[in-house]
């Protein structure tokens, strides 16, 4: 399912939401257990999974992101600040819902006051993650697919024009 963008008064939310065939909890361990997060985020982890506890992600490529825990509520919501220089400082939640003997995932990103330059990226990066962690969930891995990241980022950027990332209630 692609990602959405928004406008608010405060910069830009993107939004996606997917329906995984894997219970609630196993959801819940891939994207909190550092071991997990590095087969689908491709980074390594280093975090204290309770409220104002830090959270330092690494990529391979020498980015790094920062932040602290928000919200931690097991095995349903996660949120936690995102801090790194190309958004500036952001955030990311997570809502997990039981669906149908699966789960419905929701994940948003908060930009604020961040370029709107850098949406595509992020949609495009979040959008491949994503399936990369269905794929994870399914047993199945390969490499990180770096060139459905390009075609979604150029996807992405020729779907939004300067009214739908400027004006507040659009989507993309």
């Amino acid at each position: 399912m692609e990602g959405k963008v928004s406008r608010t008064d405060e910069g830009h939310v993107v939004r996606f939401e997917r329906r995984l065939n894997h219970p609630v909890e196993h959801v819940w361990a891939s994207i909190t257990r550092p071991d997990r997060i590095v087969d689908w985020l491709t980074a390594e982890a280093d975090m204290e999974l309770t409220e104002g506890g830090k959270l330092e992600l690494r990529w391979s490529n020498g980015d790094v992101v920062t932040g602290s825990f928000v919200k931690v509520n097991p095995p349903v919501e996660l949120e936690y600040t995102w801090n790194e220089p190309a958004a500036g400082r952001s955030s990311v939640r997570w809502e997990l819902q039981e669906d149908r003997g699966g789960c419905r995932l929701v994940l948003t990103h908060t930009f604020r006051h961040s370029d709107p330059g850098e949406i595509p990226n992020f949609l495009a990066g979040w959008h491949v993650h994503l399936d990369v962690l269905e794929a994870v969930l399914q047993d199945r891995r390969s490499d990180y697919p770096w060139d459905r990241v390009k075609e979604l980022r150029k996807k992405y950027a020729s779907g939004l024009n300067d009214e739908q990332v400027s004006r507040s209630g659009s989507e993309a």
